[in-house]
């Protein structure tokens, strides 16, 4: 067996899950590792409830062993297929994110090109020509995609576009070096480009390096246009994280139209969604028509407008119905095991099944404003485990989980990694408790121990578990008799 990464494992397996559903993992090892052609293809031997799988990677497929008894036979098979798949779903993905900037790129490459053939000084300044209309065509599309002035100057005017577009994607003082950078790379790019157009002494070192300049320009530029396009910021609002990955769906109210929207990989937040593709004829949605004139570019499809400090916000579409957004994944591990108890907060909840949180204790010491003691996953950084229930939900009524949590009175919300019953890691929200609230002197009232209990058994966490870290633990009565009763008349049991 070779050894294997927790995330090589993790993403076989959710490979496997999500190809063959009906059919539970028992055993899994990579056996074997090649490469050809620069790929590389690691061999896996999948056990199931009913058979045996091999799944090989480099263009990720599986194969029954019932049809591929031998290994080598299922390898040669695959990396057969992988050659003679065409890359075409690769390709018009890649296209879909720089979407409307692909004629830039195929500038891009056709200078690199002329780089890689150039011999001789007419080479070398053909390969400055190249370069310059790849920047031209850089200010072109970014013209044609967004209003970024009321008084546009002439279409081709390089600089005077470089300076309006830095401008209005990097506006005010905080923005200052980040603009200087864009500008200067831009302007280095354009200078040495043309420069290399009309110079008489030339060398091919100087053909590539106008390429790399052109490369490495266009490619500063065009990420926080396309960003910009997209309603995409910086990080996201919510948990203030950078890690937002691009969304794509079509929507029933719009047949024929791709949609794109930020999410967050870290808490589930999503953005805004626009149009970017025209699915019937590929072209793309970001752009505009426009007529040519030696004065300047007369915009004749507006698309939008960029916001600018002071301007108000873009109202969200209303004519349009975009769909549901997905719902958040919550670890519950106290009394909102309890799926009665849950769903008093947030009616949408469903539960997923256990998980187990590493790296954490069970305790009951978080202080309370009734003055017991509550639950809380404590970072103890050992061998320990806490064991909850994961619970699907409505994002809408992330705001009332918030409150019954009592975020901000002792409580924070943190996005967490657990392993579910599949053994399958899931980054997923949960609440702990913060330092200043920490009282292990405390004790829980009867009720809401046994709220955790009833929850814990609901869901089947081990009996040696709820022995160990719930029913173990002393509780002691609550003095407000009529708050007792009222919670256990909720849980169902008989007071004391």
């Amino acid at each position: 067996m070779l050894k294997a990464t927790a995330e090589e494992i993790e993403e076989v397996r959710e490979y496997f899950e999500w190809q063959a559903p009906d059919l539970e993992v028992t055993f899994m090892q990579k056996v074997y590792s090649e490469a050809v052609i620069n790929t590389r293809h690691d061999v896996w031997d999948i056990h199931t409830n009913k058979d045996r799988w091999w799944v090989i990677t480099g263009g990720t497929n599986l194969y029954s062993q019932e049809q591929f008894p031998n290994m080598d036979l299922a390898l040669t098979f695959h990396i057969g297929l992988i050659l003679r798949i065409p890359r075409t779903e690769e390709q018009h993905e890649g296209d879909q994110r720089i979407l409307p900037f692909g004629p830039v790129f195929e500038k891009i490459k056709e200078a690199g090109t002329a780089v890689t053939q150039a011999h001789n000084l007419a080479g070398y300044q053909a390969v400055g020509v190249r370069c310059r209309e790849t920047l031209l065509e850089l200010i072109a599309v970014a013209q044609d995609a967004a209003i970024w002035t009321d008084t546009p100057p002439q279409r081709a005017n390089f600089r005077a576009w470089t300076e309006i577009i830095c401008n209005a994607l990097l506006p005010g003082d905080t923005n200052k070096e980040r603009r200087g950078a864009l500008k200067g790379a831009l302007e280095s790019a354009w200078t040495f480009s043309n420069w290399l157009t009309h110079s008489k002494s030339a060398t091919w070192l100087d053909a590539d390096m106008a390429h790399s300049l052109t490369q490495h320009a266009s490619g500063m530029a065009i990420s926080p246009i396309v960003r910009e396009l997209r309603g995409v910021p910086n990080e996201c609002p919510d948990c203030h994280s950078p890690r937002l990955e691009p969304e794509q769906a079509e929507n029933t109210a719009v047949p024929g139209v791709l949609w794109e929207r930020p999410r967050c990989a870290d808490c589930g937040w999503t953005g805004r969604p626009v149009p970017i593709l025209d699915l019937e004829n590929g072209q793309a949605i970001i752009t505009r028509e426009g007529e040519d004139s030696d004065e300047h570019g007369i915009m004749t499809v507006p698309l939008r407008t960029i916001v600018k400090p002071g301007n108000p916000p873009i109202e969200p579409l209303k004519e349009i119905e975009t769909g549901p957004p997905e719902p958040f994944v919550y670890f519950a591990y106290g009394p909102n095991m309890s799926t009665a108890r849950l769903r008093k907060h947030m009616p949408s909840c469903k539960p997923l099944g256990t998980a187990t949180l590493p790296g954490h204790a069970l305790h009951f010491h978080k202080r309370s404003i009734d003055k017991s003691g509550k639950c809380n996953a404590f970072a103890s950084g050992n061998d320990n485990s806490v064991i909850g229930v994961l619970f699907s939900f409505d994002p809408a009524e992330r705001g009332k989980l918030d409150e019954a949590e009592g975020v901000g009175s002792g409580y924070k919300h943190a996005m967490v990694t657990v392993i579910n019953d599949k053994g399958r890691r899931r980054k997923v929200l949960t609440y702990l408790a913060t330092p200043d609230y920490i009282d292990d002197s405390l004790k829980p009232y009867g009720w809401y121990k046994d709220f955790v209990l009833a929850g814990g058994k609901e869901h089947g966490l081990p009996p040696e578990y709820i022995a160990e870290y719930i029913q173990s633990v002393e509780a002691i009565e609550d003095p407000n008799k009529t708050r007792d009763r009222k919670q256990r008349t909720t849980l169902g049991s008989p007071g004391r």
